[in-house]
């Protein structure tokens, strides 16, 4: 019996069987009580001393009970539980399992180091606040499989072993057996495979997938993750779109029980990193990012002339708070650490300036300072592309999210299509993405824009989606523009270029990242807080060690041998 079902009895009835752990022991002298927990509730049990095993219960001692369900004496109710008004008589106690002294209490709001209760992740998962954690993502998976059945989206799987394809992060590789040099890959996504599906003929196709990337973690970012990962025949992106906010309403709606009624507005990438510094921006954050390059373009500031002079622009951030230099110093440390050579800023206060740059500035340049009204004047000079995450980085921390709207959903589009990632040239989004223009694709690459189009909710990218390729000559020539030669193309995806060889329809797709998704609905700081037995920020497992080493004639088996670096 579980603590839910006592609903069903009536006050003074016997209670046979009912099982939970321990949650708190109190003596009081002749009655013991003991909160009873389960899966999901509590019930305050009564128990006199005589009751064989009551002092050897302690907290997480798995127990099963009998006795007498009864209402609790009028004022000693606890208002804040589902059973506070009711307790009960205990007749008959059995200890199931003992427990060992606990590493951490099982409460919320533990300051235990995260390391610690990821050693003892089933303890943790005892908790409630991370229970409820794991009883959401449960939630959504559910919400999905209805909505998709609405849709009449077929759930299809793919394998995971797999060809080693680039697609910027690193494989995790698995060696082959029986094949000996040769190793499969897990699926950073099921990209090519659900490709294929449209070119054998299905019409749609989703599954709840899990994908994996051997790249540093960071607090949105596991090696391990699932997706929702979508694909739709003869479709274009207004159809994607309308569809995944489709199953967006769907899912928040019954997983959540929030409702969302307004479409999801759209921005390009451009207009967004130009006023928000960020192709990800929370839109509860009302205030944007200014363009004064106009005003500051005839400078007697070098470095501020300079620049505008090579294409640069000036951007700016206002806020009537006069900040005090050791703020306006922390935030100066921080565009640093972003790549800034230096936060630039004046303080206008009591009709007067201040400032390291004030003394050079024009009549002009000033007057528009003050124009804005006394406060603090914050600004960045330079590429846009390059200044972006400074003024992203002041935005957020300046201004106050609106406590109105609680989630916020943004459509970003009209992405370049080729990025600058760590001095090495990648597709923006992925390498089988179409371009929104052939010819200028052709021509001009590096400029070029590419269908793709990603979902914001609250500033944290949810997922993204775009039009494939379906054409194999467009498909070499993109793998050519991104610096692949002929052999690399034949050999790494070749068989792919053949399957679209023979009448591939139009077809586009998407993929939803369920971790981010639950941890931003929860309000959790790291998807790891979402995800059951997720790994530590340096891909390690310290519940179970993982990954180690393996003895020398198991590797043999696999035809591996570790090597010592210094041999």
């Amino acid at each position: 019996m579980n603590i839910k079902e006592l609903r069903n009895l009536k006050i003074n009835t016997e209670v046979i069987d009912l099982f939970g752990w321990v949650n708190t022991v109190r003596d009081h002298g002749g009655l013991t009580f003991i909160d009873l927990r389960d899966y999901d509730s509590f019930i305050q049990l009564v128990i006199d001393d005589n009751i064989n095993e009551i002092e050897k219960i302690k907290n997480e001692f798995y127990i099963s009970i009998s006795g007498i369900f009864k209402k609790r004496d009028l004022g000693l109710e606890n208002k804040k539980q589902e059973f506070g008004d009711y307790e009960i008589q205990v007749t008959n106690l059995n200890i199931v399992n003992k427990s060992k002294s606990l590493p951490f209490q099982i409460e919320d709001k533990i300051e235990t180091d995260e390391s610690i209760r990821l050693k003892y992740r089933y303890l943790d998962l005892r908790r409630n606040e991370m229970k409820q954690n794991i009883l959401a993502r449960s939630k959504v998976f559910k919400s999905i499989r209805n909505v998709m059945n609405e849709m009449n989206v077929l759930e299809i799987d793919t394998p995971t072993l797999i060809k080693s394809t680039p697609e910027g992060a690193k494989d995790f590789l698995v060696p082959s057996r029986k094949n000996p040099g040769t190793f499969y890959a897990l699926p950073q996504s099921p990209q090519m495979y659900k490709q294929l599906f449209m070119m054998s003929g299905f019409p749609n196709y989703y599954q709840i997938a899990k994908c994996y990337r051997d790249e540093d973690s960071r607090k949105d970012r596991q090696p391990e993750f699932t997706q929702l990962d979508l694909e739709f025949s003869n479709a274009n992106p207004n159809l994607v779109k309308n569809n995944v906010e489709k199953i967006i309403k769907s899912i928040f709606s019954e997983a959540f029980d929030i409702k969302i009624n307004s479409s999801f507005p759209s921005l390009s990438f451009h207009d967004a990193v130009n006023l928000y510094g960020t192709d990800k921006p929370d839109l509860r954050i009302k205030e944007t990012i200014n363009d004064a390059t106009n005003v500051f373009s005839n400078s007697n500031v070098s470095f501020i002339k300079d620049s505008i002079d090579n294409s640069g622009v000036f951007k700016y951030l206002f806020t009537p708070k006069n900040l005090t230099r050791k703020e306006i110093d922390n935030f100066d440390a921080l565009s640093k650490e972003l790549g800034s050579n230096g936060l630039g800023w004046i303080k206008f206060e009591n009709q007067n300036f201040s400032g390291p740059l004030t003394k050079h500035m024009s009549d002009d340049e000033l007057s528009f300072v003050s124009s804005l009204g006394e406060g603090t004047f914050l600004f960045q000079v330079g590429n846009l592309l390059d200044i972006s995450k400074t003024m992203d980085m002041l935005r957020t921390k300046l201004y106050e999210r609106s406590e109105k709207e609680e989630h916020v959903f943004l459509w970003v589009e009209d992405f370049p299509y080729f990025e600058i990632e760590n001095n090495v040239l990648q597709p923006s989004h992925h390498p089988f993405t179409a371009p929104q223009n052939v010819n200028d694709f052709e021509k001009n690459p590096i400029e070029a824009i590419a269908l793709h189009y990603d979902l914001v909710l609250n500033g944290v990218e949810l997922g993204s989606g775009s039009q494939r390729i379906n054409n194999p000559d467009l498909q070499t020539l993109v793998l050519k523009k991104w610096g692949l030669s002929d052999s690399e193309i034949e050999n790494r995806f070749g068989w792919f270029i053949e399957a679209l060889s023979y009448g591939t329809p139009q077809h586009a797709g998407f993929a939803i990242g369920i971790d981010r998704l639950v941890a931003e609905v929860m309000k959790q700081n790291s998807i790891r807080d979402v995800i059951p037995f997720p790994k530590t920020q340096s891909g390690m497992d310290p519940l179970t060690d993982a990954p180690t080493a393996l003895d020398a004639d198991l590797l043999e088996e696999y035809n591996l041998k570790v090597i010592d670096e210094n041999e």
